[in-house]
């Protein structure tokens, strides 16, 4: 019995933990290659879900803005009614920091 307990722990730790990795991965995976925008790459994010986040060194309109990296941010959650008078808690949507250098700064 112990045995069973212990390795169902282990299991929902690793899937946790890769689950974990894969959402951490997807904000990454959009980061511009030095092709595109920062507006090109904002859009993209904003297409996928992403709430925007934009971080900016420097001055200057996006047209003259570089990204300097994409990083992943939070899920904003809510409760929501469940069967029974039970809640549950849903994702209402995930934030994406991105990092610009504007103008003399890029």
């Amino acid at each position: 019995m112990r045995n069973t307990v212990r390795n169902a722990f282990v299991a929902t730790a690793a899937a946790g933990l890769a689950l974990g990795a894969l959402a951490l991965a997807g904000p990454a995976a959009a980061a511009p290659g030095g092709t595109g925008s920062a507006e090109q790459t904002i859009k993209q994010l904003q297409d996928e879900g992403y709430r925007v986040i934009q971080s900016r060194v420097g001055s200057g309109s996006l047209d003259d803005c570089s990204v300097k990296a994409v990083r992943p941010g939070r899920d904003i959650t809510e409760l929501k009614a469940a069967p029974r008078g039970n809640t549950e808690e849903r994702v209402r949507y995930t934030t994406v920091y991105v990092d610009l250098a504007c103008g003399q700064d890029k």
